[in-house]
């Protein structure tokens, strides 16, 4: 006797309808995902992608208007919007939205506009702005399946926003790094390479780079009648910025020291090159400088604001060498005072910007006068080791860490002639 069979109920039409349709649906929104995917790669900016993101958004949910808000530190800024956008601030519940991170919906049932609101997620559960669309077609409200579609191109649009700033942070790095690098080499540039020979003078200079490259120089200066001239100085501000204006700076000062002998006659000449461009860049320089005498036993100076050197005679004498007069660049016309001294074998100048004093400790204690004297009287046999005795102290004081300014010393020791190297 055959076997009864039992069969499945033949599904109705309608079910049969409402399935496809479900997979049109399904088919439309991945293509949709996926064309907006291949379009938003092919912008650069957060704005150009907000703004090809939502219109889009409109377009395809029959939206009558829509814009996307972008957290930008505190504040909230709408990026891109279409047509019909009125101007002024975020509405209450588009700031809800992003702060709390969640969906906002109306669906217009008391006779309002139908209108969502989806947050951006920032990939560590908070969020970075909103996508938010006004009114529908015939007035109805969003359905539970378009919601979903929104949120997939909110979560779309927020890796692609996020990967834009990360991608712009990678920029701006560079840049600064490259413009650190230039201002290194430019900087580098205008140091002497070696310390010169001169009858009765031993002379030892070196500089110490921050992260973060400044505006210090120092350098030698072959005068006309024989003298040697020796020059410290610190321009304002830090960067490429600095270091440009520094080779301003030391042009000047080559030029003009060739020319005049004194002193003040040469940081004059200096200032009024200067004035015009440091002014309106509202930049100065430091600077001391000194004209030793050919034998190397007097020497004249001048100091244009900048820290005081320190004279420690052999006898024990500690003699600052105070500014006479403004520093350079701030006014046409500034006048500045000569100084002269004896300088004798065993007399030793040390100059110094303020990135020596002003070195730190672990508990903010400046390095200082004080120990800056007591490390260049150490017992030493040449300027350059005083000028090591010095670095070596400052690494104790401040743990051997990067200094946070530029440090620049410039020993000059006075020896017997037949001593002088």
């Amino acid at each position: 006797m055959p076997e009864a069979r039992h069969s499945e109920p033949p599904a109705s039409t309608a079910e049969i309808e409402s399935l496809c349709r479900e997979v049109i649906e399904r088919y439309e929104e991945a293509t949709f995902v996926y064309r907006l995917t291949e379009r938003i790669g092919s912008v650069l900016g957060e704005r150009a992608i907000a703004d090809l993101v939502v219109r889009h958004a409109v377009d395809v949910l029959g939206a009558r208007r829509g814009e996307i808000w972008l957290t930008h530190g505190a504040a909230l800024d709408r990026v891109a919007s279409t047509s019909g956008a009125p101007e002024g601030p975020p509405d209450p519940f588009v700031v809800e939205t992003v702060a709390a991170g969640r969906t906002w919906t109306d669906d217009g049932a008391r006779g309002e506009t139908a209108c969502v609101a989806v947050s951006l997620p920032d990939g560590k559960g908070g969020s970075l702005g909103a996508i938010v669309l006004h009114g529908r077609a015939a007035g109805r409200g969003y359905l539970t399946g378009e919601i979903k579609l929104l949120s997939a191109v909110a979560a779309l649009t927020s890796a692609f926003v996020r990967n834009d700033r990360l991608a712009d942070r990678i920029r701006r790095s560079d840049a600064r790094r490259r413009e650190d690098e230039i201002a290194r080499q430019v900087h580098g540039g205008l140091l002497p390479r070696v310390d010169p020979l001169f009858a009765g003078l031993d002379l030892s200079g070196g500089f110490r780079a921050a992260e973060v490259v400044s505006g210090d120089y120092y350098g030698y200066v072959a005068m006309a009648d024989g003298s040697l001239g020796v020059a410290i100085a610190d321009v304002s501000g830090h960067g490429i910025g600095a270091a440009l204006y520094m080779a301003t700076a030391k042009g000047a000062l080559q030029s003009e020291a060739r020319e005049a002998l004194s002193p003040t006659g040469i940081v004059s000449r200096v200032n009024e090159v200067l004035a015009t461009d440091f002014a309106a860049a509202d930049m100065f320089a430091t600077l001391f400088f000194a004209r030793f005498l050919p034998d190397g036993r007097r020497m004249t100076w001048t100091n244009a604001g900048h820290n005081p050197p320190l004279l420690l005679r052999a006898s024990g004498e500690v003699v600052p060498l105070a500014p006479c007069g403004p520093a350079l660049g701030i006014a046409s016309g500034a006048r500045w005072s000569d100084a002269d001294a004896r300088f004798e074998p065993g007399d030793t100048l040390a100059i110094y910007t303020d990135g020596i004093v002003e070195a730190r400790d672990a508990t903010r204690r400046f390095f200082g006068v004080d120990r800056l004297v007591a490390a260049v009287r150490r017992p030493a046999r040449s300027a350059r080791d005083v000028r090591q005795n010095v670095l070596r102290d400052l690494a104790a004081h401040t743990g051997g860490g990067t200094p946070h300014d530029d440090m620049t010393l410039l020993i000059v020791r006075g020896v017997a002639l037949a001593e002088a190297t």
